[in-house]
């Protein structure tokens, strides 16, 4: 029996596996499984044999647990204690949650034997990966890596909920294509898919994918607002982001098909870069980096650079005391990044020419329904 002393219930955030939506959860240990309390109401429960571990295995490390297929449902739990009440209210399933405590008593088995080796798989580990992946990611075939960005769209934006309207397509590609023409020597052609999700939320997919949810378009004003938006991901796309990370989590042999273009099984990859994609935090120095890229896109396209504030701005007041919307959340030093923004477009002004003139943006906007 687990210790009078354990806690059993533990905070944490639940992915559906549907949306990119993360919803605050309260977890209780049972003798059988997990009970999932999630904020909206909503309960679920999971019995140990069903779970599996994908992340907490390491020091400082979040516990990420996922039940289900293709695209399962996930809790992440940030306090390191909770993995070790969870061996122990496991019992007989307990071998399947590997905590850092664990390892470091295989390490230490392991280190009798061979002290050198176990020095190379560290530094392999520590150093070799992200050098691995900044090496490689460049030298990736763009083919493979549209072809990688088509998959995962198809996983996390199914056809049927999709926006088609017409009117809404004609638009975001009109924006689409005044900001790709401030470039014409790009290897992408950039496509944006709404999504009738009930997130604010966008993010960037390899080979010149975006995916946009439909609250988040609704909360652009303005075509130059979205533009701004649009701008941010078109340069981790640019600077290839999101790839990066990827490569971090491919096998050796991915890793060597994605070198040389080999497509073969790269759906059954797509489903583990959009489980990656929807909760990626990208760094503080990543951010900078495609805020001031971004916007210097827009001042190359003669678009007002002032609706990407304005709109970072409008999605704060839309949340209230409720918190920060997912695409703010998943930015880090909003505050900050703001007052650089803004500094950054006083210091280069540009005289911008007004996107879709011609439209009427306010019924556009939400149409996607």
């Amino acid at each position: 029996m687990p210790s009078p002393a354990s806690p059993t219930s533990w905070s944490g955030h639940y992915f559906d596996g549907r949306t990119t939506a993360r919803h605050p959860v309260t977890i209780i240990l049972a003798p059988s499984g997990l009970e999932l309390h999630i904020a909206d109401g909503a309960r679920a429960f999971w019995p140990y044999g069903d779970i599996t571990q994908t992340q907490g295995a390491y020091a400082n490390e979040p516990v990420r647990l996922e039940r289900g297929s293709p695209i399962p449902e996930a809790v992440i739990v940030e306090d390191p204690a909770f993995l070790e009440a969870l061996q122990r209210f496991a019992r007989e399933n307990a071998r399947q949650f590997d905590g850092p405590r664990h390892r470091g008593s295989l390490v230490s088995l392991v280190v009798l034997a061979g002290a050198a080796s176990i020095a190379v798989i560290a530094g392999l580990f520590l150093w070799g990966i992200p050098a691995l992946a900044e090496l490689v990611t460049p030298i990736i075939p763009t083919s493979w890596e549209t072809a990688l960005g088509e998959s995962v769209v198809q996983q996390l934006a199914p056809i049927d909920r999709r926006c088609a309207d017409g009117r809404l397509r004609d638009s975001v590609d009109s924006i689409m294509a005044r900001l790709e023409a401030a470039r014409p020597d790009s290897p992408y052609r950039f496509h944006v898919t709404v999504v009738d999700g009930p997130v604010f939320n966008a993010f960037a997919a390899p080979g010149g994918q975006i995916v946009l949810f439909r609250k988040m378009l609704q909360s652009a004003e303005r075509p130059e607002d979205l533009a701004g938006v649009l701008a941010h991901e078109m340069q981790h796309i640019y600077h290839r982001h999101a790839m990066k990370a990827l490569v971090r989590d491919l096998s050796v042999a991915a890793i060597v098909g994605a070198v040389f273009g080999d497509i073969t099984g790269i759906g059954a990859l797509a489903v583990a870069a959009g489980r990656t994609l929807t909760t990626l935090h990208y760094s503080r120095e990543t951010e900078t980096e495609a805020d001031r890229e971004g916007l210097r896109l827009l001042q190359a396209a003669r678009v007002d650079p002032a609706g990407m504030v304005r709109f970072f701005e409008t999605l704060k007041k839309h949340t209230g005391d409720a918190g920060l919307p997912a695409y703010l959340s998943t930015h880090p030093d909003t505050e900050q990044r703001l007052a650089e923004m803004k500094a950054l477009a006083e210091a280069t002004p540009v005289q911008s020419e007004p996107l879709l003139a011609d439209v009427k943006w306010d019924e556009v906007r939400k149409l996607c329904r």
